[in-house]
């Protein structure tokens, strides 16, 4: 059994806008293009909500900055926009930043000598503030009109619908000539939604199944939402019909008899701490599994300790993490934990066929000693001879079989 970490291991650990929510209308990035090149207004303005409510630097690496806002600025790319430009034209005049009590974040813009408020955050949260909508018909900087009871209805479908997907969600909301008052995030106009997530490594999928044919468990067990998790886990393969997926609230809740009695039904563990990594590795050592356990944190060093192998992550392991396993994969990938499986196979499948071809050769030089002494004849080999029949015969047809690559299928095969 693999137990294995989700951000970083089975997926790339950084964000991609999957699809976006203008006007009523869902659409994929592709899609957004052609839309925003027609010069549509609600289109621009969500383009320039993204670019402008956004703190990533343009020479910002995949590895620097906050993921969701690279997403976000990677999006207004595809979508024909100039994110660069676009602060050009509109420089920021203030800032309210994010905060996880607000659950948004706000940033005021000069645009076309009229200040415009673009705020992003929580689609629940933006949504209570939110009293229009855009309407792409009007002739205004920010075209709007009234937010109807149908409109909020569709937008909380449309929000419910992509976190069943577990996907990670965004909305975007601005109001034109906005000044700093007490509470400046009111009366805004909706613009739209962002869904988002860390796809997996395009490696991952063919990695699980691999493991599967060798007989290896896949386990995923993640700090992230169970329905995030589910989502990933299903496109990756590891959550089958008819699998479960477990909260650590609900683990914490379950004896160790119906932990045990579930647990080959449970593909999924989320919200779990360090404590719970050790507690599954036990559940399944309880019940004769060799337990592989992925981590990288100070406080995963104790599972990775109590698991037959432990794997730590070489590129954004701790040093704790790193002692305390027996393996460290260099790429934090999980497709390299399979590798690893593949060339154990083969060794232990190597070292069984020279063992064979060593006995079976010197039997017969054995048998033939036997039989001519018991016999009292002569020996047919002086001991020069043996010598040289095993430099030559045993030698380097054994180094040769040692060195056999391994073929397609090998993992098919129990150890």
């Amino acid at each position: 059994v693999i137990c294995s970490d989700k951000t970083g291991t089975l997926t790339q650990n950084r964000m991609e806008t999957e699809a976006v929510y203008i006007n009523g209308r869902e659409m994929e990035t592709d899609q957004l293009k052609e839309y925003a090149g027609s010069g549509k207004k609600d289109a621009k303005l969500f383009l320039m909500a993204a670019a402008l409510n956004n703190n990533t630097s343009p020479s910002a690496g995949d590895k620097e900055g906050d993921p969701v806002e690279l997403a976000l600025f990677h999006m207004v790319q595809a979508a024909g926009a100039v994110p660069e430009q676009l602060r050009l034209c509109c420089p920021r005049k203030g800032e309210i930043p994010f905060d996880s009590a607000r659950k948004r974040m706000t940033t005021i813009h000069e645009v076309q000598g009229e200040e415009i408020m673009f705020v992003k955050g929580a689609p629940d949260v933006l949504l209570e503030r939110c009293t229009r909508i855009i309407n792409p018909a009007g002739a205004d900087l920010v075209p709007s009109r009234q937010l109807s009871a149908s409109d909020r209805a569709a937008i909380l479908n449309q929000n419910q619908e992509w976190s069943l997907r577990g996907l990670r969600i965004l909305a975007f909301a601005c109001r034109s000539g906005a000044k700093w008052q007490e509470d400046p995030e009111t009366d805004l106009v909706f613009l739209g939604l962002a869904a988002m997530m860390d796809p997996p490594r395009p490696e991952s999928r063919p990695a699980v199944a691999a493991a599967r044919q060798a007989g290896i468990r896949t386990v995923m067990i993640t700090g992230d939402h169970r329905t995030t998790a589910m989502a990933v886990a299903g496109r990756i393969g590891i959550f089958l019909p008819g699998d479960l997926a477990l909260t650590g609230a609900r683990l914490d809740q379950m004896t160790e008899e119906e932990l045990e009695k579930k647990l080959p039904q449970i593909s999924v563990y989320a919200r779990v701490s360090p404590e719970h990594k050790i507690r599954i590795v036990k559940a399944w050592q309880n019940r004769g599994h060799i337990v592989a356990m992925t981590g990288d944190g100070v406080n995963d060093a104790p599972a990775l300790k109590k698991a037959d192998i432990g794997i730590a992550m070489g590129m954004g392991g701790t040093e704790v993490s790193k002692d305390a396993a027996s393996m460290i994969l260099a790429d934090d990938n999980f497709a390299t934990i399979i590798k690893a499986a593949a060339n154990g196979r083969n060794v232990y499948r190597n070292i069984k066929n020279a063992i064979q071809f060593l006995l079976s050769g010197n039997m017969a030089g054995i048998l033939c000693v036997l039989y001519t002494s018991l016999l009292g004849l002569p020996l047919p080999f002086a001991p020069v001879h043996l010598l040289f029949i095993n430099l030559i015969t045993d030698s380097l047809p054994a180094i040769a079989i040692g060195m056999e690559p391994a073929e397609d299928g090998l993992l098919k095969k129990p150890p």
